[in-house]
């Protein structure tokens, strides 16, 4: 088999590996496609704070399985579509006993702290599998991830049918937010965005997006909902403007959840704790997903609940021997929201 390795920093390569055999409570998955995130990005730049050259990164897959030796997933068989959990917490401690494996504190992530996706074929464990039905289009399988981290991020926010919700950020993850949003019942969704191309998709999407940059900004906002804030807002920048936005956008009352990552320099002014208390509003983290979160996006997949919207989200997609020219796009062009590998 091939696997695609970073073998140093900025430098991808196609290396000769035998095909792995699962050991016990292990299968073996034949990848089908695997998503290019941010994180990825960041990690073959030597930007992440730990994942370090050389190994396989990806978390984002989809795939058939190959072979499996589990007597706890009877469920699972050869020929299954299915998705990988990318979260291993360690299975025995508090937090994973209690369905939280997300904040395990030996957490692995596997295409960061240990060998990840990028690979035509994948060991891995049962418990992280996830599956699909046959007729599933694969292409929107491999979006199972990001969508996964929308399902978590909506269910930590605790949206309620008919509130209104406010995403500081349309990029892949605030409009799949969106999306799972207006799933639950939001009575409006408004996108802030300053990139025109995100605008453009966003609104083609359906979407209300207004123009951080504009003088009228709020007033754009507000105009949607009738002059009202927001119920529930999302934060998915990790940068100082997106943050200092969401908190102008808390009604009272209101959740905001802090879905970005900040870089090492990003929040420089400082939190005006002000606009938590007098709201008396609740700021709420999140931390990757869990395998409830990707179960229950599967099967907003499986029944084609968002089918429309999220072809629209796949932008481009590359075979394995093209991974460079893959990255290299999804990095420039920020038009494209999700970039796949073909690893078939």
């Amino acid at each position: 088999m091939k696997k695609l390795v970073l073998t140093d920093i900025n430098k991808l390569e196609l290396v000769e590996a035998p095909i792995p055999e699962p050991e016990e409570e292990e299968a073996v998955v034949r990848v089908r496609y695997a998503g290019i995130c941010g994180s990825d990005m960041h990690i073959m730049s030597g930007q992440h704070p730990t994942a370090r050259p050389p190994f396989v990164m990806g978390h984002e897959v989809c795939g058939e399985i190959v072979s499996i030796d589990s007597v706890r997933r009877r469920d699972l068989k050869p020929g299954d579509k299915v998705a990988i959990h990318a979260v291993k917490g360690c299975g025995s401690c508090e937090m994973c006993r209690s369905g939280r494996e997300n904040l395990c504190k030996r957490i692995e992530i596997m295409g960061a702290g240990c060998d990840g996706f990028y690979s035509e074929y994948v060991k891995c464990r049962a418990d992280r599998i996830v599956p699909f039905r046959a007729e599933v289009d694969m292409k929107l399988a491999a979006l199972v991830e990001p969508l996964t981290i929308a399902v978590h991020d909506v269910r930590r926010s605790g949206l309620q049918a008919g509130e209104d919700v406010f995403i500081a950020g349309a990029g892949t993850i605030g409009v799949l937010i969106g999306m799972v949003a207006r799933l639950n019942g939001a009575a409006h969704v408004v996108l802030a965005e300053i990139n025109a191309d995100r605008i453009r998709i966003a609104r083609e999407l359906g979407f209300d997006v207004a123009d951080i940059a504009a003088a009228d900004f709020e007033a754009q906002c507000t105009a949607v909902t009738g002059g009202r804030k927001f119920d529930r807002v999302f934060e998915v920048t990790g940068f100082q403007n997106g943050f200092d936005t969401c908190l102008k956008m808390l009604r009272q009352g209101a959740t905001m959840v802090q879905v970005g990552m900040p870089g090492s320099g990003s929040f420089e002014s400082g939190f005006d704790v002000n606009a938590i208390i007098f709201n008396e509003a609740n700021y709420l983290g999140v931390r990757n997903s869990t395998a409830r979160s990707m179960e229950a996006a599967a099967k907003i997949i499986d029944d084609g609940l968002l089918d429309k919207h999220l072809r629209r989200v796949v932008s481009a997609v590359y075979p394995k021997e093209k991974a460079v020219e893959a990255f290299e796009a999804a990095r420039r062009d920020k038009s494209m929201l999700k970039v796949l590998i073909d690893f078939s």
